[in-house]
């Protein structure tokens, strides 16, 4: 009789939405009717909850559904008529076992809220805490376990009829997944559990509350939780001052980067009537009933794809999105990745207020599935819940760009992952299997346990076997890395200059005296390679001029490369350029021109400038001491500028050490470079002339 009650709800199903399936096998966006998505929307609030349920789990696939219905879908809304009060008075007594006047101090008989699944009621807790009171309505079960019987029915007949069109939707994950949450959905214990999930991983971030759970007044089909006043996104727009915004819109992108990308527990319908704004600037998260999950590993890839795309690195971007896909019969690989980069290249060139990272990330998936390829449910549900959350932002600051935004969290998130992955560890698995066969290990050939100590041993070993007798390593080590970087500059010569210049090296080291901290024993000894050079370089019949055109380029082959990581830690901290500045020049002040070699004072230069003094430089010293101070400011010096530009700003250097000052004098201006008669006026000063 039960196979006859599902077959025959499965017929009225059918017959309800026939006209829609009919609709949806031949519609064009273009020129298809457009009432289609709402008279579907319509038509699963018909059929009753659980069709409402699927409507929103729907919303998530654009691999199911065209663009028009998906829109449609998530801004399905459940109006359902109000339960009688007596009957919700029966279902609270049922389950708390205590009469309703002594579980609550008080209770509210109107809802505040009527849904098709349950409805809220504001009440009040015996030590007076206001709560809202999450009251499921009378026989869902039963009605949920018929559907959910009768999608299976229909499934099931589904695999016979059209079994190639049902793999390419990947239809079949979709329904399990439907099943499985649908009915944990019933128990609002899971929903508590899930909020203490979420209140754990957002602990520590700033201005996000995720209402409390009651467990004494929690049961299958009470949810008693945290009563939330507030304003709604529009409120919060039009009445909240710019601050507090762009308070708001931090909060938000740090709190979505934990979601979405450091915990993987993310809420899957973060719309405006999910979140309440508070006039200190905090906001509070609502309605858990929808969420989803990503492992490790999806996340590693969402990590890895979200950096290149920051990065504007297209072919590694797609590598991460497309590896994630199942190929089905006849996917066209050229097609995916065409489109992909279509996709990508449109993003690069839409203006900020036009430019959504989220949607961008959904369309490629659309195109990916155009192309034959299935993405896992947990994946479609990620981007769709990450475009919903992007819109948010849209509203709160419409000028803004979410790559830009969330790229100190990203790299955050880089740098805390590769701290737990041990990537030397991982580097020495790889690389001598790359170096021989030219490809790299797939991740299941990767150990995870192995005998460090004995790899540690062994590279040593493979060092010592190309380090000459007698020499050190690190001796060695520094003359490869000078012939690497000097070779495109000195040609053939290279080998002879070099050899020259590391006698010439140990003649100026014997008089140098040893400085005081690690910084400045670097820097001084660099100085020596730098004069040896030089002098090597005047004695193979080069010019002076000559000398400090080659010594620059060289060095700025390796300050350019000293340059990127001080400047990168400061774009993970902030996105002010004069803050960015400060940082890394502060960075380059502690490591390796820190004090106590080098002596710094702070300077006030108005507005826009970092602005300090170097009071000591032995790099300075030295070269004054050997009558080359012209070769420290037409070298040393000089990488400072190119730095600037590369920092975003620019510098001005009246003076310096080696110039015959008592300091040199730093001034970055968060701005563009210097024109040539600036950069030539300022070297001028700096040498006295």
């Amino acid at each position: 009789m039960n196979r006859v009650g599902n077959f025959l709800r499965l017929v009225r199903i059918a017959v309800v939405l026939s006209k829609d399936i009919w609709v949806l096998r031949r519609y064009d966006p273009a020129s298809g009717d457009p009432a289609a998505p709402d008279r579907f929307a319509r038509n699963l609030l018909a059929l009753g909850p659980v069709f409402v349920k699927l409507g929103q789990i729907l919303s998530t696939r654009p691999d199911i559904l065209p663009e028009s219905y998906i829109a449609r879908l998530a801004e399905l809304q459940e109006h359902a008529p109000e339960v009688d009060f007596a009957t919700v008075r029966r279902i609270i007594e049922d389950e708390l076992a205590a009469p309703l006047q002594t579980a609550f101090a008080s209770f509210e008989d109107k809802p505040v809220a009527a849904a098709s699944l349950a409805q809220v009621h504001k009440a009040s807790l015996a030590d007076g805490t206001v709560v809202a009171a999450k009251v499921q309505r009378p026989g869902l079960e039963p009605l949920f376990r018929r559907d959910l019987d009768a999608l299976d029915l229909g499934l099931r007949i589904a695999r016979l009829v059209v079994p190639r069109r049902l793999r390419r939707t990947n239809l079949p994950a979709l329904l399990s997944e439907f099943q499985r949450y649908s009915l944990a959905e019933l128990d609002f214990r899971a929903e508590a559990a899930v909020m203490d999930r979420f209140r754990e991983n957002l602990a520590g971030q700033h201005g996000v509350r995720i209402p409390r759970t009651y467990p004494g007044h929690t049961t299958a089909r009470v949810l008693t939780m945290d009563w939330v006043e507030g304003m709604r996104l529009a409120k919060a727009v039009a009445t909240l001052p710019e601050q507090t915004r762009s308070a708001l819109v931090k909060a938000l992108v740090s709190m979505l980067l934990k979601m979405f990308v450091s915990d993987g527990l993310f809420h899957a319908d973060l719309h405006p009537g999910n979140i309440v704004f508070h006039a200190d600037g905090s906001f509070t998260l609502l309605d858990f009933g929808m969420y989803g999950e990503l492992d490790a590993a999806q996340r590693d890839r969402f990590v890895l794809y979200w950096m290149a795309v920051a990065q504007r690195q297209t072919r590694r971007a797609y590598h991460h999105f497309s590896v994630q896909t199942e190929a089905l019969a006849g996917a066209d690989h050229r097609l995916f990745r065409q489109r992909f980069e279509e996709l990508a290249a449109a993003f690069y060139s839409t203006p900020s207020r036009e430019a959504s990272l989220a949607r961008t990330y959904l369309a490629m998936m659309r195109a990916g599935y155009g192309a034959g390829f299935v993405f896992p449910a947990s994946l479609m549900i990620h981007a769709k819940a990450l475009t919903t959350a992007e819109a948010l932002l849209f509203v709160l600051a419409p000028e803004a760009r979410f790559d830009d935004l969330s790229r100190p969290a990203i790299a955050r998130e880089l740098t805390a992952r590769l701290a737990e992955s041990d990537p030397l560890g991982r580097i020495t698995q790889m690389l001598p299997e790359f170096l021989l066969t030219g490809t790299l290990p797939p991740a299941e050939a990767i150990d995870d346990i192995w005998d460090r100590t004995a790899t540690q041993k062994m590279v040593r070993g493979m060092l010592e076997a190309v380090v000459p007798g007698g020499e050190s390593i690190g001796r060695s080590t520094l003359s490869m890395l000078l012939r690497r970087f000097a070779l495109p500059h000195l040609g053939k010569e290279t080998d002879a200059i070099l050899a020259e210049t590391w006698v010439a090296y140990d003649l100026l080291d014997r008089d140098l005296p040893l400085e005081s901290n690690t910084g400045a024993i670097i820097t001084t000894h660099l100085a020596v390679l730098t004069l040896a050079l030089h002098r090597t370089l005047l004695a193979k019949g080069r010019s002076e001029a000559e000398s400090h055109e080659l010594i620059h380029a060289i060095g700025w082959d390796i300050y350019n490369r000293m340059a990127d990581p001080p400047f990168e830690f400061a774009r993970t901290i902030t996105a002010d350029p004069v803050k960015r500045l400060r940082i890394a020049t502060d960075v380059f002040r502690r490591f390796p021109f820190g004090p106590p070699g080098y002596g710094w004072r702070d300077v006030e230069a108005g507005a826009g400038v970092v602005a300090f003094d170097c009071t000591r430089c032995p790099v300075a010293e030295f070269f004054a001491g050997h009558e080359s101070a012209v070769l420290c400011t037409a070298t040393w010096c000089a990488l400072d500028y190119p730095v600037a530009e590369k920092w975003g700003g620019r510098l001005v250097r009246p003076k310096t050490i080696a110039g015959g000052h008592d300091h040199c004098d730093f001034r970055w201006h968060a701005g563009p470079g210097l024109d040539e008669d600036e950069r030539t006026t300022a070297g001028e000063n700096a040498t006295g002339r």
